[in-house]
């Protein structure tokens, strides 16, 4: 049998290589190339922003929440698997070296969103606060312990099953990550040493309580089991994941969309693909995001003349390339086949279904744009939306699927 140590040897090293290959998948031509593109023309308006900033900004507040949000979302990476209920069980007095590798390995993969973060608000942070870079590294090593002690909390109530204890411990940390956090970033380090004690002593509490209780172990192979599907889903809107296990959600308040497709056997694929998108979270939850996201970004920017237009195409794009995976969706269902029809029009059904989601998206960005600039903005952001979902859905998308459909 193998030891603890090459056990979790073993599974670091398949999860790495796992995630390495979906990522050369998911960090395509296409995605490299908008990404440099929204990097360059954030950078340069990050730049000239913060040439005008107003000195009244709410620089502090601002990425004192963002942080107390990411840092908040802490946990470990256990990599169990379900048959570990069975075979690791017994040896639970031996795991404590394999939970401490596991600790370790997610404290030093999330520090990196941490640091990442703290490195795009550092322009701001610099200028809104008068900080030096002695200040920004303290501040970057303090945000760090913080995520540490998020991190031991978090696995520490993965000891209850209570919701309450749950939600209690949760309202609990927010406020204390916002305190911490907050002053912090306004230089205030006699009020962070305050927190940081009651922090000690918040721990220090969980641990007397915990040292009585035993693993839960169907949670934190539940807890597992949804994190590595968090991941798949993200992937398989790239390219197919085998393990992604498929969830549909019943919505029957959007039954009245599904009505709008005529019964006949020739809108088989039609029926199926908006069911698809109306009732798997995947879709539907991308579409909603990155709809609100774009409006959001619509309503508060400066150079709203073109900015609008570009900033509603760079989201349309988003938002298609990612619902691409809708037409694979019913690959391995032989029900379609029992139409004659269907998958001559397989294409083209997923092809309108694509153009009126679309089409919903730049209804709303110009939407937006008319209650948040003139009607000159307006006119250039639903022309320029409708010219580029119709190039991009039955140019780009129709020619993207026949080549791989040639190829598969």
């Amino acid at each position: 049998m193998k030891s603890i140590e090459e056990i979790w040897s073993t599974r670091i090293n398949h999860h790495i290589n796992e995630t390495r290959a979906y990522l050369k998948y998911m960090l395509n031509d296409h995605l490299l190339f908008v990404f440099i593109f929204l990097g360059a023309g954030g950078a340069l308006t990050y730049s000239k922003w913060l040439e005008v900033l107003p000195p009244d900004f709410p620089a502090v507040f601002i990425m004192t929440l963002t942080f107390a949000f990411i840092i908040i979302t802490s946990g470990v990476r256990t990599l169990l698997k379900e048959a570990d209920i069975v075979f690791l069980l017994p040896m639970e007095h031996k795991l404590d070296s394999y939970f401490k590798k596991a600790f370790s390995y997610s404290m030093i993969s999330q520090s990196f969103i941490v640091i990442v973060t703290m490195i795009l608000f550092a322009p701001l942070f610099l200028k809104a606060t008068n900080a030096n870079a002695r200040v920004l590294l303290l501040s970057i090593l303090l945000l760090l312990v913080i995520k540490f002690w998020n991190l031991r909390i978090s696995w520490k109530m993965g000891y209850f099953t209570e919701a309450s204890s749950k939600w209690n411990d949760l309202i609990v940390r927010f406020a204390i990550n916002v305190l911490s956090i907050f002053f912090l970033l306004s230089q205030q380090y006699i009020f962070v040493g305050i927190v940081f004690i009651i922090m000690f002593a918040y721990d220090f509490y969980f641990s007397k309580i915990i040292s009585k209780k035993a693993i839960k172990w169907e949670q934190l192979i539940q807890k597992e089991d949804s994190k590595k599907q968090s991941f798949y889903k993200i992937a398989n809107l790239f390219t197919d994941v085998p393990k992604l296990k498929k969830q549909a959600k019943r919505r029957k308040y959007l039954d009245w969309f599904v009505k709008q497709v005529a019964y006949q056997q020739d809108n088989v694929y039609e029926y199926l693909f908006i069911r698809a998108f109306l009732r798997s979270g995947d879709y539907l939850g991308i579409f909603v995001r990155l709809s609100l996201i774009g409006s959001i970004i619509i309503t508060f920017i400066d150079d709203q003349l073109y900015g609008n237009a570009i900033v509603s195409i760079f989201f349309i794009f988003l938002t298609g390339i990612q619902i691409m995976s809708l037409y694979k969706h019913y690959e391995l269902l032989e029900l379609p086949n029992l139409y004659p029809k269907a998958e001559v029009r397989k294409l083209t059904s997923f092809l309108k279904i694509m153009f009126r989601m679309l089409l919903i998206q730049v209804s709303v960005y110009s939407l937006v744009t008319l209650f948040t600039a003139d009607i000159v903005t307006f006119a250039i952001t639903l022309l320029s939306g409708l010219a580029f979902v119709a190039i991009f859905v039955f140019v780009y998308m129709n020619n993207r699927i026949k080549q791989k459909e040639k190829v598969g």
